[in-house]
């Protein structure tokens, strides 16, 4: 798609663009017919990894336009011309809740208040069976009447009730790390649950200043949402009310059917400050914590900590075959990722605002998040040589991907740097050893010089040296 045309469907004047990410360009532009200023969302089909895009666009924009709530944006218009699918909307004046936590945590009322509308959002969306599978804080955005409003519903998934063909395939992987829910995570189909999860994300982020999971990686921290143990807001954020520690701990449930039933019964749950269901029996207290403090909790003994996490073996055999397995998909779910936004754009997905820049574009995308610990991890052992190598494969090029999407990672090194992955995964799939060892060294030379050019930048090279060297040592197993 051509970033120079500046007309759509002989009305729409394309002016700035405003945001970018994996599903297609925002742009603020005007409505010749009405005179009034709108966002327009281009979608170039040809990036579609499936013959249907057209139908599935057409089929989206139908439902999402069908949706008339205070708290999601307002859809005016929707076509497609020749190669570009395009969505009209309102234009918000921002800011998202991405930029608002780049100045810190939000007030505990306000983030009630937050939680509040955007779960009345999404019960509407799940009550026609759409599921946004990308809520995040960039996805989120003040409106002019001082409501926030649910925005970009491009990756979405309509349910089982709705038609035969999800919008979106089952095993791929898309959305935005910090916020994927464990079976999202995992490429597996998601329902409204995901959401719940995401939400919860959401809340902790807006608590903590942080989201509830942060790894060297996109891949490291997908791991996190599906293994880690669920932090207790209240060590990050003391003043936060029980009953709300409560509820995000709920929607941070690892098991979809063990958070609360469904969005409607967040929103009653909010109103009436106490934890829905059961769950507020299993919420976990500070020491010393009288648990009477849960409004709506009845009085019980205070219930006994979660076993104490353990790291997955990663220098033995023993991980429980379901383990491997999730690995191995995730695995080729983000190298279907990682092939599908190399011919796009990164998978963030973009919003519609028109205040400064965030971390692609202007109002655009989730906060650039804090700066992750250098990884020290190594590629997950494996039995078979090439396996590690596509897995060192995929944690490379997914960080690529993110570190281009922030800005932080020059997008011709970025594609320079996708070129060589490529060269290397060919020759992984010819069983050429003396090629793979020479594309990567090619890869190597490639990052060198944008090192030592400036394209790769200081913090750039941080997150990719310990990949680097992972893929390095994966590749030398192979072909040692």
């Amino acid at each position: 798609m051509s970033t120079e045309r500046r007309r759509l469907a002989d009305r729409y004047d394309l002016e700035d663009r405003i945001g970018r990410g994996g599903m297609g360009e925002v742009w603020r532009a005007t409505d010749t017919v009405l005179h009034r200023q709108v966002a327009v969302k281009t979608i170039d089909l040809r990036t579609v990894p499936d013959e249907s895009g057209h139908a599935r666009f057409e089929r989206e924009a139908r439902v999402t336009a069908g949706m008339s709530h205070p708290n999601i944006v307002t859809v005016h218009d929707s076509g497609v011309e020749d190669d570009t699918a395009y969505l009209v909307m309102e234009l918000l004046p921002g800011p998202s809740l991405a930029e608002r936590l780049r100045e810190g945590p939000l007030p505990v009322d306000e983030v009630e208040q937050i939680g509040l509308q955007v779960a009345t959002a999404l019960d509407a969306a799940h009550a026609r069976g759409l599921v946004h599978r990308d809520i995040k804080p960039g996805n989120i955005v003040h409106a002019a009447d001082g409501r926030v409003r649910v925005l970009d519903f491009g990756i979405t998934q309509l349910g089982e009730t709705t038609g035969s063909q999800a919008l979106t395939a089952t095993h791929t992987v898309m959305g935005t790390a910090e916020y994927l829910a464990p079976e999202q995570a995992l490429g597996g189909r998601v329902d409204g649950r995901a959401d719940l999860y995401a939400l919860g994300c959401v809340l902790y982020a807006l608590l903590a200043g942080r989201p509830p999971f942060q790894g060297p990686s996109p891949v490291a921290t997908m791991m996190m949402h599906a293994n880690d143990p669920v932090p207790d807001v209240r060590q990050a954020r003391p003043d936060t009310p029980p009953w709300l520690a409560g509820l995000v701990a709920s929607l941070l449930a690892k098991d979809p059917d063990a958070r609360p039933a469904g969005a409607a019964s967040v929103a009653a749950a909010i109103e009436r400050h106490e934890v829905p269901g059961a769950a507020a029996a299993t919420t976990v207290l500070l020491p010393g914590e009288d648990d009477t403090r849960l409004l709506g909790a009845t009085p019980a003994p205070v219930p006994a900590p979660p076993p104490t996490h353990r790291p997955p073996d990663r220098r033995g055999s023993s991980a429980p075959l379901w383990v491997l397995a999730a690995v191995a998909v995730l695995a080729l779910a983000l190298l279907g990722w990682w092939a599908w936004s190399s011919r796009s754009e990164p998978t963030a997905t973009p919003t519609v605002t028109t205040t400064t820049a965030t971390t692609a574009a202007p109002t655009t995308q989730a906060p650039a998040t804090s700066e992750p610990a250098p990884s020290t991890a190594s590629p997950t052992p494996t039995e078979d040589p090439a396996q590690a190598v596509t897995d060192a494969l995929a944690a490379f090029s997914a960080e690529v991907a993110a570190l281009e999407q922030d800005g932080t990672l020059d997008k011709g090194v970025a594609k320079d740097l996708d070129a060589g992955v490529r060269d290397l995964e060919k020759a992984l799939r010819d069983g050429d050893a003396a090629a793979v060892s020479a594309a990567m060294d090619a890869l190597t030379q490639r990052y060198d010089e944008g090192v030592q050019d400036g394209t790769v930048t200081p913090e750039a090279a941080d997150r990719l040296d310990p990949l680097l060297a992972d893929l390095q040592a994966a590749v030398d197993g192979y072909t040692g």
